[in-house]
């Protein structure tokens, strides 16, 4: 199946990139979204010519703006963003696809204090030089893991809550954000269609995206009921490690805006379930939850990382 018929399979009403991950393998052996569509939603059938139009303008917008498209049924599509139960069925991206070889999530609170900040910018400036810094690139944590010394790290992927015509999608602080990203050489990523406007919805859907593609993750500084609780529920499902920055020699570690941070360091997999409203902790599938106070502790992480994992298939 084209790119075409994917996305317009993925605009039916139910249809949704559940399904069509449980189905890629039958959809890969055929060409026409049509008869899927019969037999699963019938009453859709009538809007396929409508849908097919609005996927010719999809694909007009990212061949007019360089924005790649890459389809879940495509061999290069990320295996380990694959993993989550909802993968996007097709993913917009524009800059340096390689990058997506070795990601690393740094994420944390948009209200991020001095000392967070200061911590983002050495665990990014540290990480970069081996991994991609995967996240939303908001204000706060996110932001600050990427720049250091006032420019943009190299090696950074962004995951945007709009269309990747990001000028008429997204807030004016996160346009300049994204045009440091791409004019450093990085990559920028979207589920949406180009034209799309990001809404209050559209980040803890990117969320799941970030927590994906990431082999590692880092949570610098959050409150125990923080907004970073979206991509680590996510991430909680994938049997990748964690990390956690661990600061006990600050006054400031033990007020809340580090709540969640000492929540997990105390309580390690309970704490975690906790931070993330999960009532079973039976239900949690993470690696190893790790302390980060120091770079010894950083290339700990780093090890996990590249420990082959067992069992995972696409």
């Amino acid at each position: 199946m084209d790119i075409k018929n994917l996305l317009i399979l993925s605009m039916v009403k139910t249809i949704g990139p559940a399904f069509i991950k449980k189905n890629r393998h039958r959809l890969s052996k055929i060409a026409s979204c049509e008869d899927i569509v019969y037999e699963v939603k019938p009453d859709e059938s009538d809007n396929l010519r409508h849908y097919g139009t609005v996927a010719d303008e999809i694909i007009s917008d990212c061949k007019a703006n360089d924005i790649k498209m890459l389809s879940i049924l495509d061999d290069t599509y990320p295996s380990q963003l694959a993993e989550i139960g909802d993968p996007p069925s097709v993913l917009f991206l524009k800059g340096d696809v390689s990058l997506l070889e070795h990601v690393i999530a740094i994420i944390g609170t948009r209200h991020s204090t001095e000392l967070g900040n200061k911590i983002a910018e050495r665990v990014g400036e540290y990480f970069s030089h081996k991994y991609s810094i995967c996240n939303g690139l908001v204000e706060g944590i996110d932001e600050h893991s990427i720049y250091y010394n006032g420019h943009v790290t190299k090696n950074v992927v962004g995951i945007i809550s709009g269309g990747l015509l990001y000028k008429e999608t997204c807030s004016s602080n996160h346009i300049r954000v994204i045009d440091d990203v791409i004019n450093a050489g990085g990559l920028i990523i979207s589920e949406f269609y180009p034209r799309q406007k990001e809404d209050k919805f559209s980040g803890s859907k990117a969320s799941r995206i970030q927590a994906g593609l990431s082999h590692g993750l880092i949570l610098v500084q959050s409150k125990a009921d923080g907004g970073s609780k979206y991509t680590l529920a996510k991430y909680a499902k994938l049997g990748r490690p964690i990390g956690i920055i661990h600061y006990p020699s600050s006054e400031e570690y033990y007020t809340e805006v580090f709540g969640a941070n000492r929540l997990i360091v105390e309580k390690g997999k309970d704490g975690l379930a906790q931070m993330i409203d999960l009532k079973k902790i039976s239900s949690l599938n993470v690696g190893s939850i790790l302390t980060l106070s120091g770079k010894e502790d950083y290339d700990k992480l780093i090890k996990e990382m590249e420990t082959p994992k067992t069992g995972m298939l696409f």
